[in-house]
């Protein structure tokens, strides 16, 4: 579990990277940069980790475009497109919220998973904390206005936020047909990120690949890439094999407490008793939820052992 607490702190951070790293470049092609260069960085250490080969079975092909489409593509490409049409604060913590619904619901129809009053509970519990870190605003009907207010920046980003919530199960399927992470990122994040650079090029013409200040952008692109692209979708994958996608993604009601606490930090930026509720409300959600699906593996395991 501390391991999924460390892997959202983690990616509450890239929220404020991407943020910056826009002001220096065109979204189109920094997301086609990001995903080249992480994703050769892993087909190389996968080619030289133990003589593994970058081969994978024709049959599992159309696995891995979903991966490339729905886990880097249309999960990055919207989103920073989004974000640098100004995407309030307010509205992406509302948005980025409802991601364990999503999860919820693809297991649900795709039949991996099945849903408790508990589990239920525990979401539920978790979403309500989430409420009072939008009534910061001094007025009521102005947090009405913002978040009943959907325009096409927020209707691209909720495509987002559902492509990335689906992007994942595919990546199961990979882990357990066998292939590793390095590999299952590598191509998907290469040809995802060539797929970006032509998006690239069609919408943003050849003024995309100007760059307005190079080192701060080369230094937010690799903070990017080191917490995103390396940290988080690795140890993501790796948690997969042990937790449910809704537990994973449960934690995720987390990402905007850690991303107060960052601006709190290095923004001195003032954390509001809303903060406190809503991560008082989030681990009790979070407390029931984890409960019942230790109840779930306890009962599989008993079940495989009657068997044995």
């Amino acid at each position: 579990m501390i391991l999924i607490i460390f892997l959202y702190a983690v990616l509450a951070s890239t929220y404020t990277f991407a943020k910056a790293i826009l002001l220096y470049a065109k979204p189109f092609f920094t997301i086609g940069l990001r995903m080249t260069i992480a994703g050769l960085f892993f087909l190389v250490f996968q080619y030289f980790s133990n003589g593994k080969k970058i081969i994978f079975r024709r049959k599992d092909f159309w696995l891995f475009a979903q991966v490339m489409l729905f886990n880097i593509y249309f999960a990055f490409v919207p989103e920073f497109w989004a974000l640098s049409k100004g995407i309030s604060s307010t509205k992406a913590v509302f948005m980025y919220s409802i991601t364990p619904f999503i999860v919820a619901i693809f297991s649900y129809f795709l039949k991996l998973e099945k849903f408790s009053l508990q589990k239920i509970l525990g979401m539920v519990v978790g979403f309500i904390g989430m409420i009072p870190i939008l009534m910061t605003h001094d007025k009521l009907s102005a947090i009405a206005t913002e978040v009943l207010k959907i325009s096409i920046p927020e209707l691209v980003l909720l495509f987002a936020i559902i492509s990335a919530a689906y992007g994942w199960f595919p990546v199961k399927k990979l882990i357990n047909k066998g292939y590793s992470l390095p590999m299952i990122n590598g191509v998907s994040m290469l040809s995802g990120g060539i797929l970006a650079f032509g998006t690239a090029f069609v919408f943003e013409g050849f003024e995309t690949i100007k760059v307005f200040n190079i080192v701060p952008f080369c230094g937010y692109l690799f903070l990017l890439i080191f917490a995103s692209n390396v940290v988080f979708y690795n140890l993501y994958g790796f948690l997969l094999k042990r937790y449910s996608f809704t537990l994973l993604s449960f934690v995720g009601f987390l990402t905007p407490i850690f991303g107060a606490v960052y601006g709190w930090l290095f923004l001195k930026e003032s954390v509001t008793w809303h903060y406190g509720f809503s991560l008082v409300c989030v681990i009790i959600g979070l407390c029931l939820f984890y409960r019942q699906e230790l109840r779930i593996k306890r009962c599989e395991n008993m079940q495989i052992q009657k068997r044995k």
